[in-house]
């Protein structure tokens, strides 16, 4: 049996080598100064190319880690030969080899990935969900058809409505993590995980950070991109800005959860708990919540917002409230961008007379944003998905 293994591993071998000497002799001769056109079918190809290698390396790696032969190569473990081999990390190593052992359990997903028809990113998300439930994976891969973001929001919602509350939250809180480094050039970066109910309110307290630091930096004549912003704003809320006079930045956690959950404590399928751009939360924690902050009532029929009250000492802007329960995402077709957006109004300019309407605002992104003051426009709202097309100057605004 041994004696045919390695017939077939030498036979792959060769085939891969054939395959590699072909892909040598495009790049040598590639010319980059083909049409647009030919560019984006050129991409296509070598996605499905990287495709097919990535679930392929997630296969042989796993053999590897099987097999211990990495002994043989003066590795410590199968993770650190794959990722000194690979070029990579040793955490996208190991992330690979977990990978290619969660799918021998799903079929429909390997045959997906063996078809090139999965990204690496877009089958480890399906694998590391549909592992714990298998009926979820038919859903999960007809996710995949609508982008890597979208198909990470399926994940998370499927997941969260198929375990026990208690048990996610104790899992999560079991699986938090913050890692730091220097890179090559000395500077600090960083890796965190956080359950939803810390992360949701400290991705709050950076954004609301990161626009006093943009409104200062741009008083001073400073134009820096928001990330830079961003990294200032995380800064000044660990270590304390450089006035210490300054009051520590307040922030509001926003979460939409069913009156029948916030009494019962725990979702039902099908019921909403969840701070929006974040995820479903405990039921429980809300409930503890609420006895240290304000309360934000939100009435919703079907996909629209008619009332949005605050009860409390503490009466935030009632349509900000309204647009980030309603969707904290770029309103263009296309933009996943959930930091660092604007609200825009997108019917009638705020400069013609356009009123602070929830029928007249959107969040846009930066990019997208400045393409708009800039005289792109943007089109209709579609009623499935929500997002409107941005069309350059000198197209036809459709009606």
């Amino acid at each position: 049996m041994s004696h045919l293994a390695a017939m077939m591993g030498g036979m792959f071998t060769e085939e891969l080598r054939t395959a590699r000497t072909a892909l040598e002799a495009i790049a040598q001769s590639f010319d980059a100064t083909c049409s647009g056109r030919a560019a984006v079918g050129l991409l296509e190809e070598l996605a499905t190319i990287r495709h097919l290698a990535d679930g392929v390396t997630a296969r042989v790696s796993k053999r590897i880690a099987e097999t211990n032969v990495f002994v043989a190569y003066g590795d410590r473990t199968a993770q650190e030969l794959c990722a000194r081999l690979g070029g990579v990390g040793t955490g996208d190593a190991r992330r690979a080899i977990e990978h290619a052992t969660r799918l021998e359990s799903l079929p429909a997903t390997d045959a997906a990935v063996r078809a090139g028809r999965l990204s690496g990113p877009e089958a480890a998300l399906i694998s590391a969900v549909a592992v714990h439930d298998p009926i979820l994976e038919t859903e999960l891969l007809a996710a995949a058809g609508n982008g890597l973001s979208p198909l990470r929001d399926a994940c998370v919602s499927a997941r969260a409505r198929t375990e026990d509350p208690e048990a996610r939250a104790r899992r999560q809180h079991a699986a938090r993590t913050l890692t730091m480094w220097n890179n090559v050039d000395g500077m600090v970066e960083g890796h965190f995980r956080l359950a939803p109910e810390v992360g949701g309110a400290l991705r709050a307290a950076i954004q609301q950070q990161t626009q006093r630091v943009f409104r200062a930096q741009h008083r001073a004549g400073i134009h820096d991109p928001h990330h830079a912003y961003a990294a200032d704003a995380l800064a000044q809320l660990v270590i304390g800005e450089p006035d210490a006079a300054k009051p520590a930045v307040g922030y509001a956690t926003h979460v939409v959860i069913d009156h029948a959950v916030l009494i019962r404590g725990t979702a039902l399928p099908g019921e909403t708990c969840e701070i929006p751009g974040v995820g479903p939360v405990n039921a429980r924690w809300v409930q503890e919540l609420l006895g240290e902050a304000f309360v934000t009532a939100v009435i919703k029929k079907g996909r629209d917002i008619t009332t949005v009250a605050h009860l409390g000492r503490h009466i935030p802007a009632e349509l900000r409230t309204a647009m980030i329960v309603g969707g904290h995402e770029c309103c263009v077709e296309g933009c996943t961008r959930r930091e660092y957006l604007e609200i825009d109004h997108c019917e009638v300019d705020d400069a013609k007379g356009g009123p602070a309407a929830w029928w007249n605002l959107e969040h846009l992104c930066s990019v997208d944003h400045r393409r708009k003051t800039r005289g792109w426009h943007l089109g209709p709202r579609d009623p499935v998905t929500g997002k409107r097309k941005l069309e350059p100057p000198g197209t036809t605004r459709a009606a």
